[in-house]
């Protein structure tokens, strides 16, 4: 998702800020210097994140059943306010062209050993993503705000499925399935995405790359919503339909393209 992941996975991803400051003193692969392409680290061993409660999560796992782990949890646990979330990592992903909030059992702990899991996205006009998976999970993402162009291939020897969702539509990424949303109009999208796992997992095909290979540095998280304006930035990540729909409503919309330094990446 945003799978929009989201995950879902945000031009200029701002996760939170403990997290970029252990990312950024941790060590591991090289990154560009371009603030437009903020590849992270992958966490350093034996690496812990502030905010999150090792020690909470550690006996919701290891309950012997449901009264014990309920027993551990205050009420207000068991709610999750996706317009205020805690400010912990990954609660919130922003970028230039959304917001993807993340209810995952990292961020809600009474998610624990209850197989599902669930974030909002809020894509600002003509905004899209980059490919990306999820590796744990299939998604279920409802348009509750505008429209929604999707896409996704499941695995090599399948078609393309591409999809347009009016509001209260619902598009279905199965399991371990690449794929994109993609904003076309000019007033906010807000799609709810839920998950058959408490931590679905995500994997960005432009960062996976970047950290086999040094060459694949000029790729952009795949997790981030994008501005349509910088489509000639993410133009060689995305195909070529989805580029030609953002040029179509950056017109429709009157926002102009953002230049790209040196006319090429």
């Amino acid at each position: 998702m945003f799978a929009f992941i989201t995950f879902l996975v945000l031009t200029s991803t701002s996760l939170a800020s403990p997290l970029q400051k252990v990312l950024a003193d941790g060590g591991g692969p090289p990154r560009p210097n371009d603030p437009d392409f903020p590849l992270l680290a992958p966490l350093p061993f034996n690496t812990t994140l502030p905010g999150i409660d090792y020690d909470l999560i550690a006996k919701l796992r290891t309950s012997p059943n449901s009264v014990t782990r309920h027993a551990l949890l205050q009420d207000d646990t068991f709610k999750f306010d996706f317009i205020n979330p805690p400010d912990i990592p990954f609660a919130t992903l922003k970028g230039r062209g959304g917001t993807l909030v993340n209810a995952f059992s990292i961020t809600m702990p009474a998610l624990v050993s209850n197989g599902a899991a669930a974030a909002i996205g809020f894509t600002k006009p003509c905004g899209f993503n980059t490919p990306y998976t999820h590796n744990r999970a299939t998604e279920l993402a409802i348009v509750v705000k505008g429209r929604m162009i999707t896409e996704f291939v499941t695995e090599t020897g399948t078609r393309k499925i591409r999809a347009e969702h009016s509001t209260y539509s619902m598009a279905v990424f199965p399991q371990g399935a690449l794929h994109l949303e993609f904003n076309p109009d000019c007033d906010e999208m807000v799609f709810v995405a839920t998950f058959n796992d408490e931590d679905p997992g995500l994997n960005t095909p432009a960062e996976s790359l970047f950290l086999l290979n040094g060459n694949f540095a000029g790729l952009a998280l795949g997790l981030e919503f994008l501005k349509g304006a910088d489509i000639d930035k993410f133009r060689h990540l995305v195909p070529a339909t989805l580029a030609q729909g953002v040029e179509s409503c950056l017109r429709r919309c009157g926002i102009a393209k953002n230049k790209v330094e040196g006319g090429e990446l």
